[in-house]
């Protein structure tokens, strides 16, 4: 791991009630960019030696938004996504998914839980956990878009949930997510809506 004065340094969350914590890189003090490094925390604002584990990540200072109107070049990304799926006894399925967009990371979570009697198959458990954290997400990237307008822009700001839909189209109830009701089997997969920091009621 290699690091220079100004970047940002990433804490992967360990577990599912974990958050991403980030903190900038104000002193490096191994030789040729190797740790420890001193951090400032955003979270806290306190500054600490680091020895970065591998749960860690490095984004270089200043990467991320470039370029702007007229520039006529096109620039590739790949960003990041992590899933993490823990299968509990009973039934239950939890998921933590977690996106490295290069200029923040976001996460979010998903449950699904097998009634009594059903059969066990894991794999559906899995797939409604994952696909409802990937839906809890996707709102939490919209509405990150819509606050980096405001603060741009300086008022509040609407972003669509598709190109040609309604602003208003939020799945605020989650009950979106009651159309796995379409086959016998799933039907059987139910699951509290995922917790989502509130947001400006307007955004959606």
């Amino acid at each position: 791991m290699k690091a220079t004065v100004g970047d940002v340094i990433a804490i992967m969350s360990r577990h599912l009630d974990e958050t991403v914590r980030e903190g900038e890189i104000v002193e490096v003090q191994g030789a040729e960019g190797d740790p420890p490094y001193v951090v400032r925390w955003r979270d806290t604002g306190h500054t600490a030696v680091l020895f970065p584990g591998p749960d860690a990540r490095i984004r270089p200072a200043g990467h991320g938004r470039t370029g702007g109107p007229g520039r006529g070049s096109e620039r590739g990304k790949q960003w990041q996504v992590t899933v993490s799926v823990v299968e509990y006894d009973g039934g239950e399925t939890k998921a933590h998914v977690v996106v490295h967009t290069g200029t923040r990371d976001l996460q979010a979570h998903g449950r699904a839980q097998r009634l009594a009697g059903d059969v066990d198959v894991p794999e559906i458990g899995d797939e409604v956990a994952v696909g409802r954290a990937m839906l809890a997400l996707g709102e939490e990237l919209l509405d990150q878009a819509a606050l980096d307008i405001e603060e741009i822009e300086g008022h509040r700001t609407v972003v669509r949930r598709s190109p040609d839909g309604s602003p208003n189209g939020r799945r605020t109830d989650w009950q979106s997510s009651e159309l796995i009701r379409d086959s016998a089997v799933r039907s059987r997969w139910d699951a509290a809506a995922p917790a989502r920091p509130s947001r400006p009621s307007d955004l959606g």
